[in-house]
């Protein structure tokens, strides 16, 4: 008697576990509502101009650093010895370079909106 009623209850409940999403879909589904209403908040006291002028500097320093570094990678290239780090170095260039590209555009939208 008691497996009977143990095997008809495990056939109704178990259908019910597998049609609810698993523990995954609802912590991606709680960052998406959260990250859609999130908006950043000017912090007071900081002047975001410097901050973004700062951060552009920053990666333009970093480009440099890394575009002296890769002339030095190439030469060893030349010699028949390849840095292991050299796709890395390649990557991080791309990075740097779509983000300056990014800030360049924002930056001449800006300077044009001001001129209006």
């Amino acid at each position: 008697m008691h497996v009977r009623f143990v095997i008809v209850l495990s056939l109704l409940v178990l259908p019910a576990f597998a049609q609810q999403p698993n523990g995954m879909q609802q912590i991606q589904h709680r960052y998406d509502v959260h990250d859609a209403n999130l908006r950043p908040q000017p912090i007071a006291g900081f002047d975001m101009e410097t901050i973004r002028h700062k951060a552009i500097a920053q990666d333009v320093a970093d480009l440099s650093a890394l575009s002296s570094s890769l002339q030095q990678d190439l030469q060893q290239l030349q010699h028949g010895m390849l840095a292991k780090d050299l796709s890395d170095k390649l990557k991080k260039v791309e990075k740097l370079s779509k983000r300056l590209r990014q800030e360049m555009a924002q930056e001449a939208a800006s300077i044009a909106s001001a001129a209006r």
